[in-house]
């Protein structure tokens, strides 16, 4: 009798110890799903929070793109910029000033001041005196076009006179070329020393 009780208090304590080892063991799976829900979150919000900077960065890019695009676009067919160098257009522009000059109106006329370059590459500022089929003439530091004088007081400073050239007058103007002078014309190089300039080497007017 003694040792079937002897046995029954073994065979308890075992059972439970079998039933305490089960209790922890559902308490550490309860911890790991726990711990495995948390990590999955945080994964999922680092994930989201990269994807939103991810677009960000695309949507900025191709912002970027278009933009240049767009910039190209609008200096290569609407506008553009020239800087004024020396003293040929004063007053009316000075040295040193960076002007714009449209490239949407094809049509020029006297009076028109315009952006045009040279054979050399040089990006000159001028204004048009005459154009295609005119004649022109100076004469007692006054211009004549087609044998008449014009009036040139609200732009012209200084006497208007000849430059050593190849230029001779009476010189008519050739079809689709424009003759150009600088309003300060005691301090301009222009179409009285390198004649008259082509229609496409124009690149636009001045407003």
């Amino acid at each position: 009798m003694a040792e079937d009780r002897e046995n029954g208090k073994k065979l308890a304590g075992n059972a439970q110890k079998r039933a305490g080892g089960k209790t922890r063991s559902e308490s550490d799976t309860f911890t790991d799903m726990v711990l495995q829900a948390d990590t999955y979150a945080r994964e999922k919000r680092a994930k989201r929070k990269y994807s939103s900077w991810k677009k960000w960065v695309q949507n900025f890019i191709q912002f970027f793109v278009i933009f240049v695009i767009l910039l190209t676009l609008l200096f290569r067919y609407v506008v553009g910029v020239a800087k004024i160098d020396g003293k040929s257009m004063d007053p009316t522009y000075r040295d040193g000033q960076t002007v714009w000059y449209s490239r949407l109106d094809r049509t020029y006329a006297r009076g028109d001041v315009v952006c045009f370059r040279l054979p050399t590459g040089e990006l000159l500022v001028k204004r048009i005196i005459a154009v295609g089929g005119d004649t022109v003439d100076l004469s007692d530091g006054a211009v004549l076009i087609n044998g008449e004088k014009i009036d040139e007081s609200s732009y012209a400073h200084g006497v208007t006179q000849p430059e050593a050239g190849e230029v001779v007058y009476p010189y008519k103007i050739p079809e689709g070329s424009y003759f150009v002078m600088g309003d300060n014309r005691e301090n301009s190089v222009d179409s009285r020393s390198f004649k008259a300039i082509v229609g496409e080497a124009v690149c636009g007017k001045l407003p």
